[in-house]
């Protein structure tokens, strides 16, 4: 049986909307301020062709686009950003669970923003690269506000379930989640 296409199945803009998902959490944004923020960006966007090119054809990791969206936003919403670890850095799993789980268990309107890469087997290369949002961490379980409504997204991350490190990719642990793409976000009102 044929499903239809819906909005942000052949997109490439997870990005985007990881980053307006983290201010409907942080400031509770509504539909029409996302749309208008989702179209400044990509007005923005299209004003430079390799830019958007790079957006479209996923040959970009989507980092200098968070942190020009970021920065933009933290002028029209009072609005923290802090990025925990460098791209040199290699924290382990479990650092960068402890950073993610106390940064939520700080206060109200927090969210970790994020890229994983998720792998089918081991040895094969990553089948999806996504930015997604954690909104609360309890259980051994980080929840995620994503965007993605596939019937095989991933809508949490086990404690034991991830890796920071791709050669750390094994069975059981198909999940990168890129610590040098976190940004702690808090609405600061």
């Amino acid at each position: 049986m044929l499903k239809p296409f819906y909005q942000g199945k052949l997109d490439t803009f997870c990005a985007i909307y990881a980053v307006l998902n983290a201010l409907r959490v942080t400031h509770s944004i509504r539909a029409l301020k996302a749309r208008e923020i989702l179209n400044d960006t990509l007005l923005g966007l299209a004003a430079s062709p390799d830019a958007f090119r790079a957006v479209l054809e996923q040959t970009t990791d989507y980092i200098a686009l968070v942190d020009g969206m970021l920065r933009l936003q933290a002028r029209a919403f009072p609005l923290l950003v802090q990025q925990p670890y460098g791209l040199q850095d290699c924290p382990s799993p479990e650092d960068v669970w402890t950073c993610c789980k106390t940064w939520l268990a700080s206060g109200d309107n927090r969210v970790v923003l994020f890229r994983f890469l998720r792998h089918m087997t081991p040895d094969g290369p990553a089948i999806n690269r996504h930015w997604t949002v954690a909104d609360h961490c309890n259980n051994g379980i980080l929840h995620l506000f994503d965007c993605s409504h596939e019937a095989e997204a991933i809508l949490n991350v086990r404690k034991d379930s991830f890796v920071t490190r791709p050669e750390d990719i094994c069975e059981g642990q198909l999940l990168q989640i890129q610590p040098f793409t976190i940004r702690l976000l808090r609405s600061t009102f």
